[in-house]
């Protein structure tokens, strides 16, 4: 059965190096707890962080489409009350306008600032996703690099999580970057089991 399962985590793990998918990485762990042992425990924390994170980016991404679209459909319910009472005449126009206009404006108003808070909150998934890989790099390093001092250690580390904590660093970048951080992560935890099999 072990042998089994460690054929089923082999054809997971090639899939998800070629294209991560929350479905491979629920079908490794399962595989991984099949296998048991030290090293499959190590390997299920990180398929269990990253499946966490492609959640996350697939909720981030239909979170910020939605956000968009209630801005963009504020914006156009303002610009049809306006362009409705343009036919109106002009005093009377400007009274209705300010009446249902302003309160139009402001729901906008809200949507963007509601938009620009999403962005800042959806920016902080990955902070907490560098904080795991961070320390799960830490360790396979000290153990596959155990003659690195630990300040290289820790600057050959920054250089790769420090663009996940940059707001500057475009989100695709990020989620790339995160992705790909990830994976690498697990090809560590499960090539261990891999070898010894």
């Amino acid at each position: 059965m072990t042998e089994s399962a460690l054929a089923t985590a082999k054809v997971a793990f090639d899939r998800i190096m070629v294209e991560p998918t929350p479905d491979d990485l629920w079908e490794l762990q399962k595989a991984l707890l099949v296998i048991g042992g030290e090293p499959a425990g190590r390997a299920r924390s990180v398929a269990r962080a990253f499946h966490a994170c492609l959640r996350n980016l697939e909720s981030k991404s239909a979170s910020r489409t939605a956000s968009r679209w209630g801005a963009v459909l504020g914006t156009a319910a303002v610009a049809s009350v306006s362009l409705g009472e343009m036919g109106e005449e002009q005093e009377d126009a400007l009274s209705r306008l300010v009446q249902s206009g302003l309160p139009a404006l402001l729901e906008v108003g809200a949507a963007v600032k509601s938009a620009e808070a999403w962005e800042v909150e959806a920016g902080l998934i990955y902070d907490e996703f560098a904080w795991f890989l961070f320390e799960e790099l830490w360790e396979v390093s000290a153990t596959t690099r155990g003659d690195m001092t630990a300040a290289d250690r820790r600057h050959q580390i920054e250089l790769l999580i420090d663009p996940l904590l940059d707001g500057g660093t475009p989100d695709a970048e990020r989620a790339a970057i995160v992705v790909n951080v990830f994976r690498a992560v697990l090809a560590a935890r499960l090539l261990p089991l891999f070898t010894a099999s």
